[in-house]
Parts: C-alpha cells; sequence; structure tokens
C-alpha cells in the first residue's frame, strides 16, 4: 500500500516504546504522497489516541471527532509523536481528512515546529 497525504490509516505501532504509541491504531498520513512513490518504503504519520485531552492543547493536539473517517470515538492527533513508519504496516485506509481538519492539523505542525 502507498499511503496517500491528509489519509486516515490503521498502522501497525508495535512494539511501544517510551511515549511513542503502540498497538495499531488509526495515523495520520503527513507526508507528501509522492514521497512514498518514490521508494522511500516509509511514511511520516501522526498517531490518534482516545485518551482526548479535556483543556484545550492545541499545537499538541487536535481534535477529530467521531464519526469522522469512521471512527468511532472522539480522538486526538498527537502532533508531537511526528513518525516515519514502514508502508508495509498500513493495514486500513479510512478515508480522507476532512479539508477543515486538514488545515488545522498544518497550523499545529506550523506552530508545534516553530516554522
Amino acid at each position: 500500500m502507498i499511503p496517500e497525504r491528509w489519509h486516515l490509516y490503521v498502522v501497525d505501532l508495535e512494539p511501544r516504546v517510551g511515549t511513542k504509541p503502540g498497538k495499531q491504531r488509526p495515523c495520520l498520513a503527513v507526508q507528501p504522497t509522492e514521497f512514498a512513490e518514490s521508494g522511500l518504503g516509509s511514511t511520516v504519520v501522526l498517531p490518534l489516541t482516545t485518551r482526548v485531552s479535556r483543556a484545550d492543547a492545541f499545537p499538541l493536539r487536535v481534535r477529530i471527532r467521531k464519526g469522522t473517517c469512521g471512527l468511532k470515538r472522539d480522538s486526538d492527533l498527537l502532533i508531537d509523536q511526528i513518525l516515519a513508519w514502514d508502508n508495509s504496516l498500513f493495514r486500513k485506509d479510512l478515508g480522507l481528512l476532512p479539508e477543515a481538519l486538514q488545515e488545522e492539523v498544518r497550523t499545529a505542525l506550523r506552530d508545534f515546529l516553530d516554522l
């Protein structure tokens, strides 16, 4: 599978190491699709968690509401947990993130990375 930018995927993140989330979980592909197609073999993703923050944690987290791309629970994108993950570990395409959320993620990444 060649992951596409702004799509949510179920990705196998085992094993859990330090603060890196483990298990199979939804992740957002943020790397431009052209890089994945170039044969790099990995894609940069942001993992999601269902342990949602009660306070406004922007830019460290972006809320993805239940129902978006078929998610069964409200989830937070973990902006500070950027990972490059092997494309062979992408299990299922959950769909394209809506444009408004894509822009919110772009803003969070710019703020977090001070770009």
